[in-house]
């Protein structure tokens, strides 16, 4: 199912407990403006909340050509302008191991990464602003997000936008667990492609 803004806006005012849709996001009527101005704001926190698969990417970084400022690290790369959440450092060939790394912002404002290894692949969470391309936990979640952030406004209700917060972090909570298993069904098939290579 391709999903749009709209139908995430009802899913929030369902969290809120509002019989009222929304058909488009270009509507005028209050609780879509509020939807509106919270929207970009919600949606990359929830990017960052957790580790999507549907958003992560790699990307071999740029060196910034600058000693770095933090003296922990030999090396300074720049930020990727799309990078939501930096997840891994990772060596360009193809290694398993992930390296440590620190983000920082250095004096001309500029946002970069620090680390010991280059050259160097950042493993990431990118901005996706398509909502066709959004997984259904992170419709809902987002949903219930959004709801808790502009609850109060729409409803008068504190507790209600509380209650889409548990919500979230319900939804949140679930997502962690779908994704355990899902990453140790990959271990375990990995170990067993091994030792069929192995064996033959």
């Amino acid at each position: 199912m391709a999903y749009s803004r709209a139908y995430i806006y009802n899913i929030a005012l369902i969290h809120l407990g509002l019989s009222a849709t929304i058909q488009t996001v270009n509507q005028t009527d209050s609780a879509t403006t509020t939807f509106n101005t919270f929207y970009e704001i919600a949606k990359n926190q929830v990017l960052a909340d957790f580790d999507w698969s549907f958003a992560s990417t790699f990307r071999d970084l740029t060196p910034t050509g600058n000693k770095p400022e933090n003296p922990k690290y030999q090396f300074e790369y720049d930020y990727p302008n799309d990078c939501i959440a930096a997840r891994e450092i990772l060596d360009t060939f193809r290694s398993e191991n992930a390296y440590k790394f620190d983000i920082g912002t250095i004096s001309n404002g500029q946002k970069v990464i620090y680390t010991n290894i280059s050259p160097a692949r950042l493993r990431y969470t990118k901005n996706v602003d398509k909502e066709s391309f959004f997984t259904a936990d992170f419709v809902l979640a987002l949903g219930a997000y959004l709801g808790s952030l502009c609850g109060k406004t729409i409803t008068g209700s504190s507790s209600k936008a509380n209650n889409c917060f548990q919500i979230y972090q319900l939804m949140i909570n679930k997502a962690k667990k779908i994704n355990a298993t899902e990453s140790q069904n990959k271990d375990e098939a990995e170990l067993k492609k091994t030792w069929l290579d192995e064996r033959f």
